[in-house]
């Protein structure tokens, strides 16, 4: 059609290093949303895992959000109405039932403009949208919890405050203080393990708050380090953190990962 450009998307996911996830798994879906300067026009149909294609006015000045492992069961995704600005078209955390937040999938993300200057006279323009995590990775673990709160069977858990229970298309997160409620597992001594789990991230002056509860009680909470740093969730990043209770004061260990590092074994 004369005037209209024709744009092959093709969408690929790295780690913080640059390296391909894309063929691992770690990418399970991946979702397109089509900005021009009036707002939000669409969402981009798939041919495919990570192919996608669609036609446009060759003169318009075109916005691509891909979002990578967008799920209905850990984010609010409602409808966004045409003209929706990228900084009001935004993604919300879903709670449980008793108010608490509940950790993300493994969320990748990329934005990418294209206008008038890379598509005249040309048709059938290939796009790669090289989409980064949006997401942060924590693990918690308590050591000789029982030697300060008695163990009493019922099981111990952990929630995680901070900045964001909302984050826009420009990949910005806002909104109200979150809760984070990660699965964790008490074992026989009565020391209580979150494996990794997904917050949105945290930067300088937003640090985390967590929580450590038996049941409904609230027992303790850290917001610094054994240096009296606060605690943050840097993006692509995993970070461990090992609360350790046997002594009076109580000492807390925080080492920063390559993400999917298993294990937490922290020198005491």
């Amino acid at each position: 059609m004369e005037g209209c450009a024709r744009y092959e998307l093709h969408v690929r996911a790295v780690d913080a290093d640059g390296n391909d996830l894309t063929g691992n798994g770690v990418l399970q879906k991946s979702d397109i949303y089509l900005f021009n300067e009036q707002g939000f026009v669409r969402m981009i149909p798939s041919e495919g895992f990570s192919d996608f294609s669609f036609g446009e006015d060759k003169d318009e000045r075109l916005t691509l959000v891909a979002w990578g492992n967008l799920k209905e069961d850990t984010l609010i995704t409602t409808e966004i109405a045409p003209g929706t600005s990228l900084k009001d078209a935004k993604l919300q955390l879903r709670q449980y039932t008793h108010g608490t937040h509940i950790p993300l999938t493994d969320l990748f993300y990329c934005r990418r403009e294209i206008g008038e200057i890379n598509t005249r006279g040309v048709e059938g323009t290939d796009i790669t949208l090289v989409m980064e995590r949006m997401v942060a990775g924590l693990s918690i673990r308590t050591r000789y919890l029982a030697e300060r709160y008695l163990y009493n069977g019922e099981a111990y858990r952990f929630i995680v405050h901070c900045i964001g229970t909302e984050m826009d298309f420009m990949g910005e997160a806002s909104g109200d203080g979150a809760g984070y409620e990660p699965a964790s597992v008490t074992d026989a001594e009565g020391d209580v393990y979150a494996p990794l789990f997904h917050i949105f991230p945290t930067g300088e002056g937003q640090p985390l708050e967590i929580d450590v509860y038996r049941k409904d009680e609230k027992l303790f909470t850290i917001t610094k380090d054994n240096e009296l740093r606060p605690l943050y969730a840097p993006v692509g990043q995993q970070t461990n953190i090992d609360i350790d209770f046997r002594y009076a004061e109580v000492k807390i260990f925080v080492s920063v990962v390559p993400w999917g590092t298993v294990g937490q074994d922290v020198e005491m």
